[in-house]
């Protein structure tokens, strides 16, 4: 039996499912983009005649052609893209064997380094989680460390890729950090191993709480690793992060529900094109009970996130916080071509066991919870030499009031005017940071605003999070 991918296009990930076996009307039909020559083919339909007579014209004899290899491979990559974007189906796309490559990767969700989530500080790395089961929780490291050095070489002389690379290395080597812990200076040493960071989790009271960011190879056998740890510990309530988890293989989704549902509960329907419905049931479970079970959604939360909390409300009676879903009802399969590329398309659309269609809606959270503003707009950019001060007006301007008022700085309005109260809450930012007080939003100020957002969200989750605020009070209760 093939598997389905349901993943989704958000922000810019786009999440698949690659299946090996050929479809035989594609085979035959780009095997015949393939031939070379543009004479006739016997047997062949006119239309693909067509289609090959004028690849070899392009080939040979357009005046901005070439008689080459590389060039008939992008005539044919050009044609395969045409037929398929003229589909308009955002879901539907061709990948060249170049980006299968890196889509294949997007689902390949163990790594190899040291198992940290850390933000950018003028100082250093600042550590803001340390993973469990990492190499770096067995060596000691701690969230709240500033990462100094690596390897002796100070991280200030390092660009952000090379300093991620020198940190992840290879399995089995060893790389020596020194931290800043309050006032020490510590240096530890780390073998690097492979990282699966698909789920985390933590402990609050009574309450387990665990973060899912994709439906990924290995997910299951994570996420059944931090579910005895949070058996072990007691809890008797369960909520369960899918914000900005875009989804992943259909595997993976069955394997998770069966953690938590009944065998034969109906985790989703599918049906295709001629209408016929195929029913995905639980093989077996539930591993763990809960008293109450909470699930965190946003509006990035899309495809196999969405089928899991359907089947949880549906099975479980999982109560939803935060904002409505993506609303992706539909699914792909992936197919290999010839030339080593794929293509995705459209094959199915789900419902969920009650027969309800997310498609085009999303799943509307029984309690809808916004976060500040700030955290739902794009990075404040400003290109090279743009600059805003006191009395100027754009829209960019709404971000940094956003920006600003999230940091607890006083602004007064929200609608891109560069307000005597804007500027004032400018300055104290500035000041706040070390910088000249001047009041001049530029480039090198709009990455310093973005970083401290970045890093206040990523630190003080307990405070800005009202979502999980939501969620602790529920299952709480």
């Amino acid at each position: 039996m093939s598997r389905k991918s349901l993943g989704s296009r958000i922000l810019t990930v786009t999440f698949v499912l690659l299946i090996t076996v050929f479809v035989f009307g594609l085979g035959y039909l780009f095997g015949i983009l393939f031939s070379n020559g543009g004479s006739s083919n016997e047997g062949v339909p006119a239309d693909l005649n067509t289609l090959n007579s004028v690849k070899s014209l392009l080939s040979q004899e357009f005046l901005y052609g070439e008689d080459t290899t590389e060039y008939s491979d992008k005539l044919i990559d050009d044609a395969i893209r045409g037929m398929v974007d003229a589909q308009n189906d955002p879901y539907t796309v061709y990948m060249s064997a170049e980006e299968l490559a890196e889509f294949t990767g997007s689902l390949n969700a163990n790594i190899v380094g040291i198992g940290v989530r850390y933000s950018e500080l003028d100082s250093g790395i600042l550590v803001s989680e340390v993973l469990d089961f990492s190499p770096a929780k067995a060596a000691g490291v701690q969230a709240g460390d500033i990462i100094i050095a690596v390897d002796g070489r100070g991280v200030e002389t390092f660009e952000s890729d090379e300093l991620l690379n020198s940190i992840r290395g290879l399995k089995g080597t060893d790389v020596t950090i020194t931290v800043q812990r309050g006032s020490e200076k510590l240096d530890i040493t780390i073998t690097r191993d492979e990282i699966s960071t698909t789920v985390s989790s933590r402990v609050e009271g009574k309450v387990g709480i665990l973060t899912f960011n994709s439906f990924s190879d290995g997910s299951v056998r994570e996420m059944k690793q931090h579910l005895d740890k949070l058996e072990k510990a007691g809890v008797t309530s369960l909520i369960i992060d899918l914000r900005d988890n875009g989804g992943g293989y259909v595997t993976t989704l069955d394997g998770v529900s069966e953690f938590f549902m009944k065998k034969g509960d109906i985790i989703m329907r599918e049906t295709d094109r001629n209408g016929y419905e195929t029913i995905d049931r639980c093989k077996s479970g539930p591993a763990y009970q809960y008293d109450k079970i909470v699930i965190l959604i946003n509006n990035n939360s899309a495809s196999c996130s969405e089928v899991f909390t359907m089947a949880m409300i549906e099975n479980c009676g999982a109560i939803t916080v935060g904002d409505t879903s993506y609303g992706k009802g539909v699914a792909q399969v992936t197919r290999m071509l010839k030339n080593n590329g794929a293509l995705k398309y459209t094959d199915l659309a789900w419902k969920s066991g009650n027969g309800v269609s997310i498609s085009g809606t999303g799943i509307k959270p029984d309690y809808e919870v916004r976060l500040h503003e700030a955290l739902y707009m794009s990075y404040l950019i400003l290109e090279e030499g743009e600059s805003y001060e006191y009395d100027t007006v754009s829209e960019k301007l709404i971000n940094l009031q956003y920006m600003l008022d999230f940091l607890g700085y006083k602004v007064d309005r929200f609608d891109g005017y560069f307000s005597r109260a804007t500027s004032d809450a400018l300055k104290a930012f500035q000041k706040d940071a070390g910088l000249t007080a001047d009041g001049i939003l530029t480039p090198a100020l709009a990455i310093r605003l973005n970083s401290a957002v970045t890093t206040a969200w990523g630190l003080h989750k307990d405070i800005y999070d009202l979502q999980m605020h939501k969620a602790m009070e529920i299952a709480g209760k």
